[in-house]
C-alpha cells in the first residue's frame, strides 16, 4: 500500500507557517505508507523540508479571473503534468494546507471516495445557482451539497474530479462573477472551488462517501483523536485557530501541560512544537 497526501503552497508567511504545522503532524504520526507530496512555487519549495516529493507548479493566470483566485491552484496542480507521478499511488488525500494529520491516518483506509463536509450552501438561492450551473454544462447533480474540500480516493478518480471542477471553476468565475463578488453566504465568488468541485464530484462518482469524522474535522473539538484522522482549520478563533496561533496568541502555553489526546489540544501541541522544531531549516 502506498499513499500520498497533496497540498498546494506559495510563499506566503501564513501558508508557510500552516504548512509547518501539518508538516509536524506528518512526522509526529510516523506513517510508513504515507508521504507527502508538495506542489509549490519555486520560492516556496526553497523551504520545504527535503523529506517531501517536491514539485514546482505555477499559479495559473489564464484566463485572467483565475490569477485572483488562487485557491484553483490546490485543484489545477493536480492535473499539471508532475501529476502523472500521483499514480504510483494506490490512494491520494488532495487537501489543503492548514490541517493536520493524527494517528487515526495509520488504519484509515476507506473503501469508497471520501470527502469532509464543507459549509458553503446556506440556503435554497445557493442550491439552486449551483443546480443551474451544473444543467448550463449539461452535467449530473445528484443533490449531494456541502462536500468538504478534502478528497480521498484512487488517484485517477481524484485527478478526473480535480480537471473538471477546474473547468467549472472558469465556467462559475467567468460567467457567475464577471461583474460582482456575489456576497457571503450567499452565491459567493470567493467559494468558487468548492461550488466547482461539489458539480464534478457529483458528476463523476456515483458512491461518495459523506465522512464529517474522518475528514476535515473541526480543530476545535475536544473529541478524541483517535477518532478523526484528518482535522481542518475552520474561519474561527475559538481553540485551536489558525489566525489566533499566526498572530501569537498562543506561544505562552506549555506544551507539556496539553493532552494531546484531544483535538484542539493536539493541534495546538503540533503548532507550538512546530515552531521549536525549525522544520524549515
Amino acid at each position: 500500500m502506498r499513499r500520498g497526501i497533496v497540498i498546494y503552497v506559495e510563499d506566503k508567511a501564513d501558508l508557510l507557517l500552516q504548512f509547518g504545522c501539518l508538516y509536524t503532524s506528518y512526522k509526529y504520526i510516523n506513517s510508513n505508507d504515507t508521504e507527502l507530496i508538495v506542489f509549490g512555487t519555486e520560492e516556496a519549495l526553497k523551504k520545504i523540508p527535503s523529506d517531501c516529493i517536491k514539485y514546482n507548479y505555477d499559479p495559473l493566470t489564464v484566463p485572467a479571473e483565475f490569477a485572483s483566485y488562487p485557491f484553483i491552484n490546490s485543484l489545477s496542480c493536480l492535473i499539471s503534468d508532475d501529476g502523472n507521478d500521483l499514480y504510483k499511488y494506490d490512494f491520494i488525500l488532495r487537501s489543503d494546507v492548514d490541517t493536520f494529520l493524527t494517528p487515526a491516518w495509520n488504519h484509515f483506509y476507506p473503501e469508497e471516495y471520501t470527502v469532509g463536509k464543507g459549509s458553503y450552501v446556506f440556503s435554497d438561492s445557493v442550491r439552486n445557482s449551483v443546480k443551474k450551473v451544473s444543467n448550463r454544462l449539461g452535467l449530473n447533480h445528484c443533490g449531494l451539497h456541502n462536500l468538504g474540500s478534502t478528497h480521498y480516493g484512487n488517484p485517477e478518480q481524484v485527478r478526473e474530479v480535480s480537471k473538471l471542477a477546474v473547468s467549472i471553476a472558469e465556467y462559475i468565475l467567468v460567467e457567475e462573477f464577471k461583474h460582482t463578488e456575489g456576497s457571503w453566504p450567499d452565491w459567493y465568488r470567493g467559494v468558487t472551488s468548492m461550488y466547482s468541485s461539489e458539480i464534478a464530484l457529483n458528476h463523476l462518482v456515483p458512491n461518495v462517501k459523506i465522512a464529517p469524522e474522518q475528514l476535515d474535522y473541526d480543530s476545535t473539538s475536544s473529541s478524541h483523536i483517535h477518532l478523526h484522522p484528518h482535522i481542518h482549520c475552520w474561519h474561527t478563533d475559538s481553540m485551536f485557530s489558525k489566525f489566533q496561533f499566526a498572530q501569537g496568541n498562543y506561544d505562552h502555553h506549555v506544551k507539556n501541560q496539553l493532552n494531546i489526546e484531544l483535538v484542539n489540544d493536539y493541534c495546538l501541541y503540533m503548532s507550538l512544537l512546530s515552531k521549536k522544531t525549525n522544520w524549515n531549516e
